[in-house]
């Protein structure tokens, strides 16, 4: 298997803002940003789509994966790239940018998630070896891949785009094991914001390794504070012009009234 994964941050930066108008029988577009990236064509790729599968209708989820496969050069490789928040083509990113990010009451665009990768992580075991899961999202995108990889614990890069953090009362519902790990730390069923941040840093360090976040100074969708809000991962890269004003907290209002 190769070492070094076959799309540069570039051409996954392109693909995430590419995956807004929807992946879906985008493979000339794909095979131009490879191109103009490497002055090489790309391996063999199909594109998988929640839109095709039927799912996020009910939701707002939007996501997309690609899956390079070519036995001859092993390659085996799958990027699950997610959406952020578009409220002009679906109220339900706001609910759940609220409810669900905000709150941690609502599932739904997680659970959407989730039954995408299973679906294609179905269609993809026909390529037979070892597949490398990478990820990325932007915005409500990259609290969906977080989420996601941390459940599934097999990816081996998440890249994060001026994301909205983890919730982690939701990810304790999500994940059992996580939710066992808790429970047999602590007796008290109403754990604490900062005990569970804390046992969340131990549980998942080897998971936090694989994650990296990179934000715009002066956007605000990660200056949230509100209780239970969690950035996996230890690596931060910050751009933009370093002069602006620090990021708005826009988890003082209106998440923060959801949130208790």
């Amino acid at each position: 298997m190769n070492e070094k994964p076959i799309l540069s941050n570039n051409i996954r930066n392109k693909i995430t803002q590419l995956e807004y108008s929807g992946l879906s029988g985008k493979e000339k577009e794909i095979k131009k940003i490879y191109k103009e990236a490497t002055g090489e064509n790309p391996p063999n790729f199909k594109i998988y789509t929640s839109e095709e599968m039927g799912i996020g209708i009910k939701s707002g989820f939007d996501g997309a994966a690609i899956h390079f496969y070519d036995k001859k050069h092993n390659v085996n490789e799958v990027y699950y790239v997610f959406r952020g928040t578009e409220p002009s083509k679906d109220f339900g990113d706001v609910i759940y940018d609220a409810l669900g990010i905000g709150a941690g009451k609502n599932n739904e665009q997680i659970n959407d998630a989730e039954k995408m990768y299973e679906q294609v992580e179905t269609k993809i075991k026909a390529s037979n070896g070892k597949v490398t899961r990478y990820g990325d999202g932007h915005s409500l995108g990259g609290h969906l891949i977080v989420t996601l990889g941390l459940i599934k614990k097999n990816f081996k890069d998440i890249r994060a785009l001026n994301d909205a953090p983890v919730n982690l009362k939701q990810l304790e519902r999500l994940d059992p094991k996580f939710a066992l790990y808790v429970s047999r730390r602590e007796h008290d069923k109403n754990v604490s914001p900062e005990k569970l941040v804390n046992l969340a840093n131990t549980y998942y360090k080897k998971q936090k390794a694989t994650i990296s976040h990179t934000w715009v100074k002066g956007e605000p969708m990660h200056a949230q504070s509100f209780p239970g809000s969690w950035y996996a991962g230890n690596k931060v890269t910050m751009l933009g012009d370093m002069d602006t004003e620090e990021m708005i907290n826009i988890g003082e209002y209106p998440l923060k009234r959801l949130a208790k």
